[in-house]
């Protein structure tokens, strides 16, 4: 798998470090399962670590940019339900939030992540 330099406009929340990063998966794999069919009220959060985990993102939407390319923010659509599933699920697991749901930029140096994990807020 290659290295490379990618972007994301991620619209989550960020949290602060968890000494437990395995409890903070097993909370990503218990959430429900992906319906057969689209469903415009369905949020899955995705767990985005930026650098060695110096940063711990909880996203319900992304968007990667491309080299060369650039977005208006403001283009960048926000669902209701994403806030409530990410304010949701750091409630639940008593994690300590410190940014409000908004849009991210991320920048990372790593191997991209799996399309099938991440859904893009495109059409949501």
């Amino acid at each position: 798998m290659s290295v490379k330099p990618s972007v994301y406009a991620v619209y989550g929340v960020v949290i602060a470090p968890s000494q437990d990063l395995g409890a903070l998966h097993a909370a990503m794999e218990a959430q429900p399962a992906e319906p057969a069919s689209w469903d415009p009220g369905f949020v899955r959060v995705h767990l985005f670590h930026v650098g060695d985990s110096e940063h711990i993102i909880l996203g319900a939407a992304y968007e990667e940019l491309e080299p060369n390319e650039y977005r208006p923010v403001s283009d960048l659509a926000v669902s209701p339900p994403w806030s409530d599933a990410l304010l949701s699920l750091t409630e639940r697991h008593g994690l300590t939030v410190l940014s409000e749901p908004s849009w991210l930029l991320v920048h990372d140096l790593s191997c991209p992540p799996p399309a099938s994990r991440l859904r893009r807020s495109e059409g949501i």
